[in-house]
């Protein structure tokens, strides 16, 4: 009998998609609905950007994105030493 292997990487990018569009809404509506329109968001200090829908979802978008290449990243780094140990 033959093994099939079955790569789980279109999985991931599907998953990833939609809680980055998702992560976009959730600024999006947060930035529309938001109590301090016009002010500029701060971090650690440093002003980065006004606080409008767009913006808030553009950063809501591109911070999910970067956790979520760190996160896979790291599932994929120690996914190489479990194959190791198991063979």
């Amino acid at each position: 009998m033959s093994e099939r292997i079955v790569s789980s990487r279109p999985i991931f990018l599907a998953t990833a998609t939609t809680i980055v569009l998702v992560a976009g809404g959730i600024g999006f509506v947060v930035g529309t609905t938001g109590q301090n329109r016009g002010t500029t968001m701060d971090l650690f200090g440093v002003p980065l950007f006004e606080m409008s829908p767009i913006a808030m979802a553009l950063f809501g978008m591109v911070l999910t994105t970067f956790v979520l290449i760190l996160l896979f990243s790291l599932v994929t780094y120690a996914s190489r030493y479990d194959t190791e140990q198991s063979a």
